[in-house]
């Protein structure tokens, strides 16, 4: 018996050093052996007025993960694994009227995620996708064919500062909505608006990624708004109006969120504000939730970057009062804005953070710092990046729930089409979790690299 527990480990510790050497050659192959190559995204004539291009993107991950068990029966304390994301797309067009374009995406883990043969088969999912039709859409464009065009088809949403609408391209899968689009400019084209009606395409890692029902509700759900944006009526700022209304009646859900967005920007300064309000139904019961983000920035030069944010999610004050006042964080890129470990999204939260950033010859370092209380620490949740809760609390708590800090590095090689990005973090556990139950700090480390081509 000891013996194959032995044998166990070691094969263990051999396939742990086989996907991080496999990510450390993905990193530095091209830069070991550096010979350009032709990149095939150039156009070419099929016929008289008509054209088409290719290309496509190779990533690979390696990430390790200690300590993200936080207690739970029969989680696995520490992970590693090795994700792949292959894609290829084809454009084909006629002038400026109408185009059509396909991407095809394969994504996978490699060597297994977690032992688990059962992941490959989860529905939705955020890390496999055996190759499938990932965008697939027809662009019709009338008038000024910058100003006035319909996308119609499966394709990616990135509104605003991507904090409730994003394609969350860290995920291996990224998000896609089946959806028609309408984009019409105004005037001097420095007025838009953004006219929407999609569904979220839920990810089937072994078959055809279809609409047939996933058990989730925000896959499952209708998604539908109104983007406007204005960058005359405010000296050196962007002003983003809009309404969004998400529906799923399975579930009881109606949710209409409205809210206003500034981006200040003038010289070596900037700000920016976002507020937003919800009503409606969620689960059947009101919908009153809110959510705010401040924060501001400043670059001295030399390529240095100092930015400082407050952002904050609402809780629910009483589960027993016929009301839901958590805010329903929709589709964001929580990733970016609340720590990469995405321990949080914009649910139940106040968040401060601090962010130092410094650019040189295809290089940038990036140092976070991100403090985290919950808005209510006993009647609510913690709530991660996905929106799923972390833990509950069943007796009064501290608010507390930890610090985080990411420093990532990344650098791109231009002649060669390749970029990498290599980060660590660290997670310093609070009250919260202390006085939750079990506890340690958690800490992340990744190693990506994309060649594009």
């Amino acid at each position: 018996m000891n013996r194959l527990r032995k044998g166990s480990a070691t094969r263990c510790l051999h396939h742990r050093l086989y996907r991080l050497a496999v990510g450390v050659l993905c990193c530095l192959s091209v830069a070991l052996f550096p010979v350009p190559v032709q990149a095939m995204d150039g156009e070419a004539a099929l016929y008289s007025g008509v054209s088409w291009h290719a290309g496509g993107s190779l990533r690979m991950r390696y990430e390790w993960k200690q300590g993200f068990a936080l207690g739970k029966p029969n989680a696995i304390d520490s992970q590693d694994y090795l994700l792949s994301q292959l894609r290829v797309h084809m454009q084909v067009k006629r002038g400026d009227r109408w185009s059509l374009y396909v991407e095809g995406q394969d994504a996978r883990v490699l060597n297994g995620f977690l032992q688990n043969s059962i992941n490959d088969r989860k529905t939705p999912n955020i890390f496999s996708d055996y190759f499938d039709l990932h965008q697939g859409y027809l662009d019709l464009h009338w008038g000024d064919a910058a100003a006035s065009w319909l996308r119609l088809g499966r394709q990616k949403f990135n509104l605003g500062a991507q904090r409730l609408v994003a394609s969350l391209e860290w995920v291996n899968t990224a998000r896609v909505w089946d959806a028609a689009r309408w984009h019409q400019q105004i005037g001097d084209h420095d007025r838009a608006f953004d006219l929407f009606a999609s569904k979220l395409v839920p990810v089937r890692p072994r078959a055809f990624n279809t609409h047939a029902p996933s058990g989730n509700r925000m896959f499952d759900s209708q998604f539908h708004g109104i983007y406007f944006t204005d960058q005359a009526s405010l000296p050196h700022t962007r002003t983003e109006l809009y309404y969004l209304l998400r529906r799923n009646h399975r579930v009881g859900d109606r949710v209409h969120t409205l809210g206003a967005r500034f981006d200040y920007r003038a010289a070596h300064w900037r700000a920016d504000l976002e507020a937003v309000a919800q009503s409606g139904r969620y689960a059947f019961l009101q919908q009153q939730a809110y959510a705010l983000h401040v924060g501001a920035g400043w670059q001295p030069g030399g390529g240095v970057d100092v930015g400082v944010a407050y952002n904050y999610g609402s809780g629910d004050r009483n589960s027993a009062d016929g009301k839901h006042q958590t805010f329903d964080n929709l589709y964001p890129l929580n990733h970016a804005y609340y720590g990469y470990m995405d321990l949080f999204s914009l649910q139940n939260i106040h968040n401060v953070e601090a962010v130092l950033k410094w650019q040189w010859a295809g290089a940038k370092l990036r140092l976070v710092y991100e403090d985290f209380w919950l808005a209510q620490s006993v009647t609510d949740a913690w709530y991660n990046a996905g929106g799923g809760v972390v833990r509950r609390a069943t007796q009064a708590v501290s608010s507390h729930v930890g610090r985080e800090i990411d420093v990532t590095l990344a650098h791109h090689y231009q002649p060669w089409h390749l970029a990498t990005l290599i980060g660590y973090s660290h997670f310093f556990a609070g009250a919260y979790i202390r006085q939750t139950g079990s506890s340690r700090d958690m800490n992340f480390f990744f190693l990506q690299s994309k060649y594009t081509y």
